[in-house]
């Protein structure tokens, strides 16, 4: 069985964009979206100054994150090494284009579904090389079977040296470069002059991806395409959602447990944890491009993805929300103790596993690390006793001022290590990476700051820690500082999504 491969001289390539139409013609590709394109960065300053192409398409990777967090095993290699998708099976949750380091995959608007380079596999199966080779007027792409000693693609590559596109990511890639230069092969090096094949950008996406001045000024992304950013304002919903869900759900019953007896925290903030539960359940599979499908990941989960295992987490924490709430209806007092540990369990799975499942998202830096699993688990605890004060504030309570009290202390500290991880993530954190240094400027003092600083740190952190300190509001001054530390944890969910979408990949 061969292992196919693809080197590319980068000597020879003269950027005629033959390859993207090919590809686009073979494969019947719709307008707006390419499996394979040419970018062009420009180098120097005038009057001497050069144009370099890039041929860029799926780098069909021994080690692919695409297929590591796909949740329904739609993206799948093949015997031939090449990683291929089963449209069929995919559900649209665009999770591989956020884990793709080199931005290779799409939503079809057609269908729906994901779509991305597969090295023209219907062509290799009739003996046939892929169509973007076979229409190369330079013949810069020499493809074959890198395991074949023999091949055309392996003595090509033993005599010249060759470099791949973002080895730090140790995906393996099978794309090779000849004279290949860090400013046409790394998207962070060069500036980004807003300039794509649909033109000038919009607004909107000048948001989602900022132009970007090298400070250098030595090059200058000049042509290329643009990718929509995967996840936008439902995933910031979702975060909220199910926080406020989770943390409430798992102090009620600690509470519950630990004294205070009220129905409050027994009945009632259960019910509205589930309530909330399910409508997370709603948003994530409103954001699914083919929301009908949204049970392929019971039916058929890839265990090594987050967002499978995700779904069975909140799968359970439902079951046990709702086993607990009929307990607490009729009285079954001995039952709800038994389910206390399992349902405390099934909160906090439900409720960190998203850290891990951003952190799968390979791609984007930002994302990358523990202090975010932490910094969520945390942020749930938040919003949860923000909303548990609300309510203790304005119903009837047995134990009222203790209650508002400890609420209050909770808060207290758990705005503390919030503002902890904040400081560390964004002022403090250096990873030695330039996609995430990139992403914390824009964080500090790009497109996102306002967000940042003035709903994160100033809304969310600073206003509140201040009003549980002012004592003459007693109570009600815990309840307000709830609110707005709500409200800047959902500025903060905000920023931290979209910036770690702003840095280009390709």
């Amino acid at each position: 069985m061969p292992k196919y491969a693809m080197a590319i001289d980068l000597r020879a390539c003269i950027g005629c964009h033959a390859c993207t139409i090919a590809c686009k013609s073979e494969h019947d590709i719709p307008i707006g979206v390419w499996r394979c394109w040419v970018k062009e960065v420009e180098k120097g300053a005038f009057p001497d100054t050069r144009r370099e192409f890039l041929p860029v398409l799926c780098n069909q990777c021994d080690d692919a994150p695409c297929q590591n967090i796909c949740p329904t095993r739609a993206l799948f290699r093949r015997r031939d090494g090449i990683v291929d998708l089963n449209p069929d099976w995919c559900i649209g949750c665009k999770s591989c284009m956020a884990a793709c380091p080199y931005d290779q995959l799409f939503i079809d608007p057609n269908t729906n579904t994901a779509e991305k380079c597969n090295f023209c596999a219907n062509r290799l199966e009739s003996g046939i090389e892929p169509a973007c080779v076979v229409v190369c007027p330079t013949q810069c792409r020499v493809f074959g079977d890198a395991e074949d000693p023999s091949s055309k693609i392996s003595r090509l590559t033993a005599r010249e040296p060759t470099t791949v596109r973002k080895p730090e990511y140790n995906t393996r890639p099978n794309i090779h470069y000849i004279e290949g230069s860090r400013q046409l092969l790394d998207p962070t090096h060069p500036g980004q002059s807003g300039t794509y094949k649909q033109g000038e950008m919009d607004a909107q996406r000048k948001e989602a991806v900022p132009p970007w001045e090298n400070k250098r000024g030595e090059s200058r992304t000049v042509y290329d395409t643009f990718h929509r950013t995967p996840w936008g304002e439902k995933v910031e919903l979702y975060l909220m959602a199910k926080g406020l869900s989770t943390g409430i759900l798992v102090l009620s019953l600690l509470f519950w447990r630990y004294g205070f007896e009220s129905r409050l925290f027994s009945l009632w903030m259960p019910v509205l944890s589930g309530l909330l539960l399910a409508a997370t359940g709603a948003i994530l599979i409103a954001d699914l491009k083919r929301p009908e499908r949204f049970y392929y990941i019971l039916i058929r989960p890839n265990w090594g993805s987050w967002m499978a295992w995700g779904t069975w987490f909140i799968a359970a924490n439902g079951a046990l929300t709702g086993l607990w709430v009929l307990c607490a209806l009729f009285g079954a007092v001995s039952l709800m103790e038994a389910l206390f540990w399992p349902a405390v369990a099934a909160g906090v799975l439900a409720s960190i596993y998203t850290g891990f499942f951003f952190a799968q998202a390979s791609a984007r830096d930002l994302w990358k690390g523990s202090e975010n699993t932490l910094d969520i688990g945390i942020q749930s605890g938040l919003k949860g006793a923000a909303a548990l004060l609300l309510f203790a504030a304005l119903l009837p309570v047995a134990q009222r001022a203790e209650a508002l009290a400890a609420l209050g202390n909770v808060l207290f500290v758990l705005i503390l290590l919030h503002a902890c991880v904040l400081a560390f993530s964004a002022l403090a954190h250096r990873s030695g990476s330039t996609a995430h240094e990139r992403a914390i400027e824009l964080l500090l003092r790009g497109p996102f700051q306002r967000d940042f600083w003035g709903g994160a740190v100033a809304l969310g952190c600073a206003l509140p820690l201040l009003l549980i300190g002012w004592r003459g509001l007693g109570g009600w001054g815990s309840v307000l500082a709830g609110l707005l530390a709500a409200a800047g944890s959902y500025y903060w969910d905000r920023a931290w999504v979209r910036a770690g979408q702003a840095v280009p990949l390709s």
